[in-house]
């Protein structure tokens, strides 16, 4: 990306000396605001004292993935910085940064989205760093040489330390297109660097939001309605107010956020002096609900709905050929099979809470959250404060996985301290996460092919019924796979409990299916599901369409199709996808892109009827394709964590809905995978030097259908659903 240097950077000195650098990319608002006294258009802020220290300003949210290690490598390396004089410090949310700089953490994007921004800040700085020195010496700037944190003439021996350069430098005319390394000189990009945040994390002095204790504040511990939407009627606090440090009670209403689905469950909170005694008092309330219609829901009505949905489709979102008369041809065979993909919750480690204070002009909210924007929008719609009155600082969280996307208990925190004027903390139990999560939606997929009597597959019909949330599986680029006549379908129905994004949103719903069903064509064919993969990659792309949106799913599908070939290459190279050798085990292979990363899973595993599932899962290995891996030790990091989370979903996943109300509570009956139970792993990175895409959600996918392959070809027993349960694997009875 080139910038043109009105439009990039404003340069100023520091009061003590030095370079501070306010970065900023084309198109923002408050460009034209920044020549005003004492204002700067942040993004990536860098700035470097007179001692050379090199202090960066972290606009993402840090939840454990090392966005706070990755993002500086990437300045720091076109900077020519040392990395040991690198620190860290986190922005609160601020309306002057695009949402590009600052705005939602999510989606696999942070990277991507800062590499370009990143590199040509650090190379813009280390310009006129390298100018100011060339005037010292009256020197040429390609004649020096820049490398950790020094500039040095090789012609005369002489070297200046940022440091010393920063002050001057301020003074500089900003140089426009300044020159990016290639890949071969990169000394930062590419190494596995231990992160930043991790010293201040195991001693304790890491920032989240259950740890805010502010002056005055009061506690809150809220019961919700039980039942999705259901409403307040009346309650009875006569006991609960009786428990000691108690201070008040306060019914919440049910509110609906900017968006929608940032919705709040109507309940009562009560307030006190500390967190237990919220929770103790809580307990003896006495509340009459309006459950509404819900509260006649449970989830085999759900998925009976669903499935007849999807069995009595109608316009489809996508056709090419003609699926319909294809399949009523004589002499083809039609290979139909449904799957299953439940809700799931998150499970998150820190429980969701949030802290605000509330004044008559201002507002002010501490909370770990993926979007500060987001949570900014609800407080202004919420106090009717502008822009300018509100103040959210954003704190690390322990996970997120999607579920910090969401501003729920910021505004349950900003309506309670706007009723009792104090400052207030809400924090959710464990009980509370569970029962009022913003759930993985559910989802039925149909898939449906048409083979033909040479034993090809020449149609693909696909079906999804989804509840409400997002959509896909349907979209031409969302098939990877080349099939002369396709026809799709996609529909809602009405969720019965509250439902978001969760770790690889709709990918992980539409992958099991797609990529079982894969499988059981190979084996009804007699194809070796691997080479037929490859086979149904490997063709000429079709453009559809001829406007600029049309070129654009080209380019995307031109992509995506040499990565998976690539990836599914590599797994052939390796010999990783073999038949298992010996009795009662099975190897499985899926494969899935999240955005432009394509992750290819190949899993190993032993049928044992001693364990809860009846299996044990013995290895993953992974091929990943995205582009330039910023630092390995984290993209390995994020493969190896979405594999323990798709396993939970797994094994233990889905959620229990009956009258309305979840069944699941806690760690007891949401089970996660424990540390004896996860699989060796080994994941290869594809060599690129493309720009680098996400990690965080691409190696969930693929994880479930892998394993559904694996225990077909371990057990003969093909089960389409998730989680897979002893039961599931029984053996069918044998025909005499």
């Amino acid at each position: 990306m080139r910038t043109t240097r009105r439009s990039f950077i404003k340069v100023s000195a520091l009061a003590g000396g030095g370079l501070m650098m306010a970065i900023s990319v084309p198109g923002s608002a408050a460009l034209n605001r920044l020549l005003k006294e004492g204002e700067s258009q942040l993004n990536n802020f860098l700035s470097i004292d007179t001692a050379g220290n090199i202090i960066f300003t972290l606009t993402k949210h840090e939840m454990g993935q090392g966005s706070g290690t990755g993002l500086p490598m990437i300045l720091a390396d076109e900077l020519g910085a040392d990395w040991s004089k690198i620190s860290l410090v986190r922005s609160a949310y601020d309306p002057k940064f695009t949402s590009r700089e600052m705005g939602t953490t999510g989606g696999s994007s942070t990277i991507d989205k800062m590499w370009d921004i990143l590199r040509t800040a650090g190379a813009t700085a280390r310009e006129m760093l390298k100018q100011t020195a060339a005037n010292r010496w009256n020197a040429n700037t390609d004649d020096l040489v820049v490398d950790n944190g020094v500039i040095t003439n090789p012609s005369t021996d002489e070297s200046y330390t940022f440091g010393e350069l920063a002050s001057e430098a301020a003074t500089l005319d900003v140089p426009d297109n300044p020159p990016l390394k290639e890949p071969k000189d990169y000394k930062y990009i590419g190494q596995s660097i231990k992160n930043l945040i991790t010293p201040e994390v195991v001693s304790g002095k890491a920032n989240y939001g259950i740890n805010v204790d502010i002056d005055d504040m009061v506690h809150a511990s809220i019961e919700r309605c039980p039942v999705y939407k259901g409403r307040l009627v009346g309650f009875d606090d006569s006991e609960a107010r009786e428990v000691a440090g108690v201070i008040d009670v306060i019914a919440v209403p049910q509110m609906t956020g900017v968006i929608e689905e940032h919705h709040v469950q109507a309940g009562v909170a009560v307030i006190a002096r500390n967190t237990w005694s919220a929770i103790k008092a809580r307990k003896k309330l006495r509340i009459n609900w309006d459950n509404g219609d819900t509260t006649d829901q449970n989830l085999n009505d759900l998925a009976a709905r669903m499935e007849q949905k999807a069995l009595e489709t109608e316009k489809p979102v996508f056709e090419k050929g003609d699926y319909a008369s294809l399949k009523n041809q004589d002499g083809v065979e039609v290979f139909q099979a449904i799957y299953d993909n439940p809700y799931q919750a998150h499970a998150l480690m820190e429980p969701i809470n949030a802290t605000a204070h509330y004044k008559a002009d201002q507002c002010e909210v501490w909370v770990g959250t993926q979007s500060g924007e987001r949570v900014n929008n609800e407080v202004v719609k919420l106090t009717g404060l502008s822009v300018d009155q509100i103040k959210i600082n954003v704190f690390n969280s322990g996970g997120s996985f999607g579920r910090r996307f969401y501003a729920d208990s910021a505004m349950e925190a900003v309506y309670l301290s706007m009723q009792v004027q104090k400052p207030v903390k809400v924090t959710w139990t464990r009980e509370d996460e569970i029962a009022h999560d913003y759930f993985h939606p559910y989802q039925k997929s149909i898939f449906e092919a048409v083979i033909s009597e040479e034993k090809k597959v020449v149609g693909w019909h696909s079906s999804i019924s989804r509840t409400e949330g997002y959509h896909s599986g349907s979209q031409p680029w969302e098939i990877p796979y080349h099939f002369e006549n396709i026809r799709t379908y996609f529909e809602q129905e009405p969720s019965i409990v509250h439902v978001g994004a969760w770790r690889s949103v709709a990918e992980h719903s539409s992958s099991l299916g797609r990529e079982s069903f894969i499988d059981e064509l190979a084996l009804k064919l007699g194809q070796n599901p691997l080479d037929l993969r490859l086979a149904l990659l490997d063709q000429p792309l079709n453009r559809i369409g001829t406007d600029s949106f049309a070129d654009r799913v080209y380019n995307y599908q031109s992509l995506l199709q040499s990565r998976y070939l690539e990836v599914l290459q590599t797994v052939k190279e390796k010999s990783w996808y073999q038949s298992a050798q010996e009795p009662e085990k099975g190897v499985g292979l899926a494969v899935e892109n999240f955005g432009r990363t394509v992750c290819a899973h190949v899993v190993e595993l032993t049928m044992n009827n001693n364990t809860y599932n009846g299996f044990v899962i013995d290895k993953v290995r992974s091929v990943v394709h995205c582009g330039t891996v910023v630092n390995p030790h984290f993209g390995r990091g994020q493969i190896e964590g979405s594999i323990i989370f798709a396993l939970s979903a797994l094994q233990y996943g889905g959620v229990e809905v009956e009258r309305g109300r979840v069944m699941r509570s806690n760690f007891h009956d949401n089970r996660l995978v424990r540390i004896d139970e996860v699989p060796d792993m080994e994941v290869h990175f594809v060599p690129s030097n493309d720009p680098p895409n996400g990690l965080g959600e691409p190696g969930t996918p693929p994880l479930a259908p892998a394993v559904l392959n694996a225990l077909y070809a371990a057990s003969g027993v093909r089960v389409r659903k998730i989680p897979v349960l002893k039961e599931d694997l029984v053996r069918e009875p044998q025909a005499v």
